[in-house]
């Protein structure tokens, strides 16, 4: 890895380090659900994601073929757009481990299959994880490039339940040391949300030490959102409850950043409401740049340096 000369080690570098060039990711969908919306755990989801999951949802799909289409279809014009030379495979909405094997390996293998495609991403949770699956990342792991997208979101126990998860804080940790042992080869990027209103003052310190622990290969930063049609905006339009201002999510995300590994890239500081008209708090939520370029003024302005406050032994 390069020296440090940024607050952080941005995942733009970590992509130039790992591919020699710029490099996108092509979202694609793999057509399975979640445990919180098949009735295994829920059916109505986490409390926060509304029914589509995320932007990238495309509804039921057939077998490789469609993944095959999705990825001929959306790449050219994001080559165009962002000028890439390399791309990725994006499994990202729901859970895309939670099928049989053999499904997994077909859209893994006919994503991969793809000439252009270098690598996979895939977004999954961390009770959906089981041996087999994790047998096979790691032997898609050892020829390609594959990232798993961990969605931890909380590591404190009130919190994942308030955001009605169905899985606790020692689920996560599990299932990335399970992927430490078992996927080596696999590159493994923890998802967190800060701003619950059960978060305790502790979280950010206490989260970044906890996964400096775990080997975790990056992490990707989500700000607590309200959207429409969601049982948390249910919840928040009854009896509201406060969300945290651009400036209270920065000091959050300064003090993780801090107690975080410098050898942890970070993916994502703050995220943008896919849908902005149906985001009801934060506001500042709706937009991208503005709050992504006051947190890096309040990066600046605070001096942070990933990792500043460890004690080297």
């Amino acid at each position: 890895m390069e020296a440090q000369t940024e607050p952080y080690y941005s995942y733009s570098r970590y992509l130039k380090e790992t591919f020699g060039g710029k490099t996108q990711k092509v979202v694609v969908s793999s057509g399975l659900t979640c445990p919180t919306r098949d009735g295994t755990i829920d059916e109505g989801g986490c409390s926060f994601c509304d029914v589509r999951g995320s932007s990238s949802y495309f509804g039921k799909i057939g077998r490789g073929k469609e993944i095959q289409e999705q990825i001929q279809q959306r790449l050219p014009a994001i080559r165009d757009r962002y000028n890439a030379q390399h791309f990725v495979a994006y499994f990202q909405s729901y859970t895309n481990t939670y099928s049989d094997i053999d499904y997994l390996r077909e859209i893994y293998t006919t994503a991969l299959s793809e000439p252009e495609i270098k690598g996979l991403c895939i977004g999954t949770r961390p009770d959906c994880i089981p041996d087999p699956v994790i047998e096979l990342l790691e032997e898609l792991g050892q020829k390609h490039y594959v990232s798993l997208e961990l969605g931890v979101q909380s590591l404190e126990d009130p919190t994942l339940l308030w955001l009605e998860r169905g899985h606790d804080g020692a689920s996560s940790i599990d299932a990335l040391e399970r992927m430490r042992k078992g996927a080596p080869h696999v590159q493994t990027c923890a998802h967190l949300m800060f701003g619950s209103p059960t978060d305790t003052p502790e979280m950010a310190r206490n989260t970044a030490l906890a996964l400096n622990a775990t080997g975790v290969r990056g992490v990707k930063l989500h700000q607590l959102m309200i959207l429409q049609n969601t049982k948390l905006a249910k919840q928040w339009l009854e009896k509201p409850f406060p969300t945290l201002s651009v400036d209270e999510y920065a000091a959050i995300v300064i003090e993780f950043l801090e107690y975080l590994s410098p050898e942890i890239y970070v993916e994502r500081l703050c995220a943008k409401a896919t849908h902005s008209k149906e985001c009801l708090a934060p506001e500042w939520s709706r937009s991208h740049w503005e709050p992504l370029n006051r947190i890096n003024a309040l990066l600046a302005e605070k001096n942070c340096k990933q990792g500043s406050r460890l004690v080297l032994r």
